[in-house]
């Protein structure tokens, strides 16, 4: 083993993560009740790196690795395995806390101290040999099983509220929490570089520490860069999410007046008659005359509310008659204006013609244009 190098990767990456997790547990946020679960949030993932960070001190200071490298393995596996755990619950805090509650948090902890109490008993137990040897790599499964699961269910939420945000307001705001999304596969891929790295020859043990630098300078950079939106995401959330008194069992749905409706939305689907389909759909074409899409920032509430429609019932019918969210739909609505627009004043500014199409953003005007037509809007205005 390359001790210099292996020495010098332990210490650059064990002083990183006790930088960034004094960051992420005691740095500076508004006082303000609305950064609560963004708080939580980071404070789940300073307790993460700090754990990292006792596991490297252990490293760095006994050297486990060159004394007994089974042993050591395990030892990394036993930290991974909680480690997991807090990263999933700190993205799940974000998208729905209710995921995050005691007994959870009781479960997970009780099986880490039953995955550690398993591995400590039968490296103390098996002789050396084959089967002590053989001990990580049967730890090493269980623990990818298990990230596997977590990462799982952090992807499930994300899609859930993803798709909430979309069928409530127009503009993008769903691209604020994507790195999230990135974030998990990232980690996934981390998780089980890790666990591979930690297996590899003594002489390239290094690149199990080495590897781990830039994953954690991506998860500090993007809750830095996530503080940027995250009121306005939360305020989203918290309209189209259930209340956080609300038990763990209850998940993300949509918006409802009606609890009845909200228990059984096949029901709410059988109550909306042909005769209130005709009606939506008049008071939407209505609507659509009078460029109520070009209004910038709206939601499904603020077109329920102009149309004099139930804003479950609109979503119902846009997601039926339109098979799109009702972001896309007013995306759609907003293009076909804005060629409109291009097509009578060809010369007009794009920013002007992002606006008087109800843009609010003219990056992401550009963006959705380049997608639904694979060009640019100045572009398609010269052709």
């Amino acid at each position: 083993m390359e001790i210099s190098i292996y020495y010098y990767a332990l210490c650059v990456s064990l002083t990183l993560m006790l930088f960034f997790s004094y960051r992420f547990i005691f740095g500076k946020l508004p006082d303000l009740d609305v950064y609560r679960r963004y708080r939580m949030s980071r404070t789940l993932m300073g307790a993460a790196l700090l754990v990292l960070s006792a596991n490297y001190a252990v490293h760095l200071f006994c050297t486990p690795r060159l004394t007994d490298p089974a042993k050591a393995i395990l030892m990394n596996l036993c930290t991974y395995f909680i480690v997991v755990w807090l990263f999933g619950s700190a993205l799940l805090t974000l998208l729905d806390k209710s995921m995050v509650t005691r007994r959870k948090f009781i479960r997970h902890v009780s099986g880490w101290g039953i995955y550690t109490a398993v591995a400590v008993a039968l490296c103390q137990i098996l002789p050396p040999g084959t089967p002590h040897h053989a001990l990580p790599a049967v730890f090493a499964v269980v623990f990818l099983v298990y990230a596997f699961r977590v990462a799982r269910s952090v992807f499930l939420t994300f899609r859930k509220v993803s798709k909430l945000i979309d069928d409530y307001c127009s503009d993008d705001v769903a691209a604020y929490i994507q790195w999230m999304s990135v974030f998990t596969y990232w980690a996934v891929f981390f998780g089980v570089g890790q666990g591979i790295f930690t297996f590899v020859p003594d002489q390239y043990v290094f690149l199990w520490i080495i590897s781990a630098i830039p994953f954690y300078i991506y998860l500090y950079v993007s809750y830095a860069n996530y503080l940027l939106f995250y009121e306005k995401v939360e305020d989203t959330l918290q309209t189209v999410a259930p209340s956080e008194d609300e038990t763990e069992e209850n998940s993300y749905a949509l918006p409802e007046t009606d609890t009845r409706k909200q228990d059984d939305p096949d029901r709410t689907q059988l109550i909306m008659s042909h005769t209130q389909e005709q009606l939506i759909a008049q008071s939407i074409d209505e609507w659509i005359e009078r460029k109520g899409f070009t209004t910038g920032g709206i939601t499904i509430a603020d077109v329920a509310r102009d149309t004099g429609t139930n804003r479950t019932y609109l979503s119902l019918f846009v997601n039926n008659r339109y098979h799109t969210s009702f972001r896309e739909w007013v995306n759609r609505l907003r293009l076909d204006y804005a060629k409109e627009i291009m097509s009578a004043h060809p010369d007009m500014p794009m920013a002007e013609v992002a606006q008087k199409a109800g843009y609010l953003s003219m990056s992401y005007f550009t963006k959705t244009f380049k997608q639904s037509e694979g060009i640019t809007p100045g572009k398609w205005g010269k052709n």
